[in-house]
C-alpha cells in the first residue's frame, strides 16, 4: 500500500493540501480561501477557526479525489505564511483574531523599541512589535495569553494538542547564536517575558503525533507524525529546490520574497531577515516585497472583471496573450506594487500602489504589464541588497510560486535581472513540497540531498541581452520613483493620516 505525506501550503488568501508519495509524486491536490478582514486602516486579521476547518476541508477533498485512504498518509506537514500572530490561553483557545503578516497596528511599538536599540532594528511587523501592542493596548489579552503562537503552530496544537513553535518562527530564542543574541536585545528592550514562546520544534523533527481529536477532525488516522515543517520562506525555497550555500530562490505568491542560502548572519539592510534553511547549517537571507501576485491580480481584476467571470482560471491565457504584445518598457507607463506599505527592500509601511505617466494611447495589458514589470524590479532591488550585503552577485535564481506560470512575467524576469530564470516543476506546489520535504527527511524515507534531487527544472528563461539597457535605466526610474514620493505618502498614510478612523475588531 503506497503513503503519502500530506503537505499544507498556507497563504494570505487560503490553504493548499498536496499529497505527496514517497518518491516525490504527486496524488492529489484540494484548495479553499479564508477571509482577509480589514477592522481599521491598517490592520488586518483573520479567524484562527478559519484556518483549522480550511485544513479538516482539504484534507478530506482531497482523500477524495485521490481514492486514498486514511491508512495511506504517513505524515501531516504545514507549510504556512510568516509573522502571524495569535495569542491563545493555557487550554490553546484563541483570545484575539490572528494578527496577519500585513498588518502594520504596532508602529508605534516599532518607534519606541528602535528608538532603543537604533533606527532599522524592528518594523511594525515584527513579531515582538505586536506583542508589544497587546501589552500596551490589549493589556488584559496579553496577562490571559499563555503564548503567543504563528499560524503553524496554531494548525500544529489543533491538530495534536501540543503547543509549540516551528524553530524559523521570527522571535524565539533557540536560534543560532548570533540571532539568539539579538531576539534577547529585542525581549528586553519590549519587556516581553521570554515565557509568552512556546518550545521551539526544528524543521525536520517530528512535532508529536496527530491525536484523537485532530484525526477525526481531518478525516485522517491517529498516532501519524505531525512534523514541525517550517514558514512559508524555507519551505518555498526548499521546494525550489534551492538547499546549498549560494543557491537563490524567489517566490512569486500573494506576496513575493528572494530567498538565498547563507553560512553566517552579516549586518543587513533594513528590512531583511535572516531565517533557519532546512539545513540546519545554513541560513537564509531575504526580505519580502509585500504584493506580488497580490497586485497583479488587483489590477487584473479591475481590467478583466467580464472576462474573470466568464473565463475563470482561462482568463491567465487571455491575460499572458495581451500582455506578450506589449513591448518592452510599456511605452513608458510605470507601476509601483506598493498596495499594503512595503518591508524590502526599503522598509516603509506607509507607501501605496502606483501608476504613474500613463496616456490615451495605453490600454489595459500595459497596467498588467507595469505591474509585473514593478515587481520585477522589486526583486532586482533585493537582489541589490545581497550584493552590497554579502559582496556576491548572483548567477541565476530559481522562481516558484503562481506568478512563475506566467510566460511574459518570466521572461520580463529574465530581462530585468539579467540572468537566466529557472521553473521548477510542479511549480504551484513548491509551497507544500517544501514542507513534505523536511517531512520525508524526518521520517529517515531519503537524505537531505537525495530529497533536493527531486526537484525537476521544466523551463529556463534566458535574458535578452539587448533589453539590458532599456531595464538598465527603467530600474534607475523605479528607485527615484520610491524617492519622490515616500514624502507624499508619509504625508497620506502616516499615523496621524488615519486618526479615529474605522471600528475595532477582533476583540474577544
Amino acid at each position: 500500500m503506497e503513503k503519502y505525506i500530506a503537505a499544507y501550503d498556507f497563504g494570505t488568501s487560503g490553504v493548499k493540501v498536496v499529497l505527496f508519495s514517497l518518491n516525490g509524486h504527486i496524488r492529489s491536490v484540494a484548495e479553499q480561501g479564508y477571509a482577509l478582514l480589514r477592522p481599521k486602516e491598517g490592520w488586518a486579521e483573520q479567524e484562527p477557526e478559519a484556518y483549522w476547518e480550511a485544513v479538516c476541508s482539504v484534507t478530506k477533498c482531497a482523500l477524495k479525489r485521490g481514492k486514498i485512504s486514511a491508512g495511506q498518509i504517513a505524515a501531516v506537514a504545514f507549510g504556512v505564511q510568516a509573522v502571524t500572530l495569535i495569542p491563545v490561553s493555557a487550554e490553546g483557545n484563541p483570545l484575539f483574531r490572528a494578527v496577519s503578516w500585513l498588518d502594520n497596528r504596532a508602529v508605534l511599538q516599532a518607534e519606541k523599541i528602535n528608538g532603543l536599540l537604533g533606527e532599522g532594528t524592528v518594523k511594525s511587523q515584527d513579531h515582538v512589535c505586536r506583542m508589544l501592542w497587546f501589552k500596551e493596548e490589549r493589556r488584559e489579552i496579553y496577562e490571559k495569553a499563555k503564548y503567543f503562537l504563528d499560524c503553524q503552530s496554531y494548525l500544529q496544537y489543533r491538530a495534536t494538542g501540543q503547543l509549540g513553535v516551528p524553530e524559523g518562527h521570527p522571535g524565539i530564542l533557540k536560534q543560532p547564536p548570533v540571532i539568539a543574541e539579538y531576539y534577547e536585545a529585542l525581549m528586553e528592550a519590549a519587556g516581553i517575558e521570554a515565557e509568552k514562546y512556546p518550545p521551539a520544534i526544528k524543521a525536520m523533527s517530528s512535532f508529536a503525533p496527530l491525536n484523537e481529536r485532530g484525526a477525526k477532525d481531518m478525516g485522517l488516522e491517529p498516532g501519524i507524525p505531525v512534523f514541525g515543517g517550517c514558514i512559508d520562506v524555507p519551505a518555498a525555497a526548499a521546494g525550489c529546490g534551492c538547499i546549498k550555500e549560494g543557491d537563490a530562490n524567489v517566490y512569486l505568491g500573494s506576496s513575493g520574497w528572494l530567498s538565498v542560502m547563507v553560512r553566517e548572519p552579516v549586518k543587513a539592510a533594513e528590512g531583511s531577515y535572516f531565517l533557519p534553511a532546512i539545513d540546519s547549517e545554513l541560513l537564509i537571507y531575504g526580505g519580502c516585497t509585500n504584493a506580488c501576485c497580490m497586485a497583479v491580480n488587483w489590477i487584473t481584476d479591475l481590467m478583466y472583471t467580464e472576462e474573470k467571470k466568464t473565463m475563470g482560471g482561462k482568463v491567465w491565457e487571455l491575460i499572458n496573450e495581451e500582455v506578450s504584445g506589449v513591448a518592452p518598457g510599456c511605452d513608458g507607463l510605470m507601476a509601483a506594487p506598493w498596495l499594503h506599505g512595503e518591508q524590502f527592500p526599503v522598509c516603509d509601511e506607509n507607501l501605496r500602489g502606483t501608476f504613474i505617466n500613463a496616456k490615451r494611447e495605453h490600454g489595459r495589458a500595459h497596467f498588467a504589464a507595469s505591474m509585473m514589470e514593478s515587481v520585477c524590479f522589486s526583486i532586482r532591488w533585493q537582489c541589490e541588497r545581497y550584493g552590497e550585503d554579502y559582496g556576491k552577485r548572483l548567477s541565476e535564481v530559481r522562481v516558484n510560486g503562481g506568478g512563475s506560470l506566467s510566460h511574459p512575467w518570466m521572461q520580463m524576469m529574465a530581462d530585468v535581472l539579467q540572468m537566466p530564470v529557472k521553473i521548477p516543476e510542479e511549480t504551484r506546489h513548491s509551497g507544500a513540497a517544501g514542507a513534505a520535504l523536511a517531512a520525508a527527511v524526518g521520517m529517515g524515507a531519503c537524505s537531505l540531498e537525495e530529497a533536493g534531487n527531486l526537484i525537476r527544472i521544466e523551463r529556463i528563461y534566458e535574458p535578452e541581452k539587448s533589453r539590458a539597457s532599456l531595464y538598465e535605466k527603467r530600474y534607475g526610474l523605479f528607485k527615484k520613483l520610491y524617492q519622490a514620493l515616500a514624502p507624499l505618502y508619509q504625508e497620506l498614510n502616516g499615523r496621524n493620516a488615519y486618526e479615529n478612523r474605522g471600528e475595532e475588531t477582533g476583540n474577544r
